[in-house]
């Protein structure tokens, strides 16, 4: 999206940092910055994904806020 010059965030879990590490360099973004919350989601009470939900949500905004336009091509 970002390419598109349209602002993004990406979410991942624990697990997933170095695979969105990876998916960055591949496209060309190897310092891309992105959200983390803990895992696992599946197996957590409603409250708990709430409550990360709303650190997510004020990380988003924070690393929407930083970003800067990707131009590439």
């Amino acid at each position: 999206m970002e390419k598109k010059q349209v602002p993004a965030a990406v979410i991942v879990t624990e697990p997933f940092i170095s695979s969105g590490k990876a998916m960055a360099i591949a496209h060309g973004l190897p310092d891309y910055s992105f959200a983390v919350i803990p895992h696992p989601i599946a197996a957590t009470t409603v409250d708990t994904l709430e409550n990360w939900a709303e650190d997510a949500v004020k990380e988003v905004a924070e690393l929407l806020s930083a970003q800067k336009t990707v131009h590439r091509s």
